[in-house]
């Protein structure tokens, strides 16, 4: 279960507390929404996986492995053959797996936004009420996780998001030729791009953090504390003012239409059949 750090229960007060936190921090937040207070703090890639009890070896040696997991190499392959005529040279794997996962496509990436009433919007949208169930925003410090990661740059460990818009096919290749084995197994890599690879992506201020399959502390990773300080927090949302704050988020235009836009819309009909048809690994 996720710490609750701050129950809101207006608008105002969400934005009060935003501030009041940033100013806490003094770094770079980076903002998460979810309708559900019992969802795993995890990519769409690893949603459905399934622990593989055959890496359990004779030794009772406890290899953490798991399967039932989409070959997303197969889905960005399949995606850039679909729309490569609409993709700019300049982008790299990295640029293409970021531009699919906003189309529906399972990816170890996992979506964040700079923006923190966008977030909200994506907490409250689509939440349906259920008892002892609420909306949640998680506040992750980018930063604090990247100097903790396994990726160094320059012989040092990485002290804000890494830009991936100079790294190489080849790196990527390198960190998910198997998505039980990437860098990102202890704690996941915040990441971003300067480029403006898409309307959605722009509009939600979307960054985003690399995940592994074999997260050991999938769900509360965000609550992890290094040297008296999370990596992040989670605020929760009175599920019975939802509906108030969704309208007040329309008064600022902020809806699902803004959000997401009529960009592409035929991109997600192609999203959606590619994954229907990717193998599992």
């Amino acid at each position: 279960m996720y710490i609750i750090k701050k129950e809101i229960n207006s608008i105002n007060e969400y934005i009060e507390f935003i501030c009041n936190y940033q100013n806490e921090a003094g770094t770079e937040l980076r903002y998460r929404g979810q309708g559900d207070n019992r969802w795993k703090l995890d990519s769409t890639l690893n949603r459905e996986k399934k622990r593989d009890i055959s890496t359990l070896c004779s030794d009772e040696i406890d290899i953490l492995k798991y399967k039932n997991i989409p070959d997303f190499k197969f889905e960005l392959k399949e995606f850039q053959r679909r729309i490569g005529d609409s993709i700019p040279s300049k982008y790299n794997k990295f640029h293409l797996m970021f531009l699919g996962q906003h189309y529906r496509l399972k990816t170890p990436a996992l979506d964040w936004s700079t923006d923190p009433l966008v977030s909200l919007f994506f907490a409250l949208y689509d939440f349906k009420y259920e008892r002892d169930v609420f909306p949640v925003v998680f506040i992750l410090k980018p930063a604090k996780l990247n100097e903790n990661s396994m990726i160094i740059k320059n012989g040092a460990p990485i002290c804000e998001p890494l830009n991936i818009d100079k790294l190489s096919n080849s790196i990527f290749d390198e960190w998910f030729d198997d998505v039980n084995n990437t860098p990102f197994s202890s704690v996941p890599l915040a990441v971003k791009s300067n480029y403006d690879i898409s309307y959605r992506i722009s509009r939600q201020s979307g960054v985003f953090t690399l995940m592994d399959a074999r997260q050991p502390l999938s769900h509360a990773w965000i609550q992890t504390n290094v040297d008296g300080e999370p990596f992040g927090i989670t605020i929760k949302i009175n599920p019975i003012k939802v509906d108030d704050i969704l309208q007040d988020l329309e008064s600022l235009n902020i809806t699902k239409e803004t959000i997401y836009g009529k960009d592409h819309k035929e991109w997600d009909n192609i999203c959606e059949e590619i994954v229907k048809n990717t193998p599992k690994l």
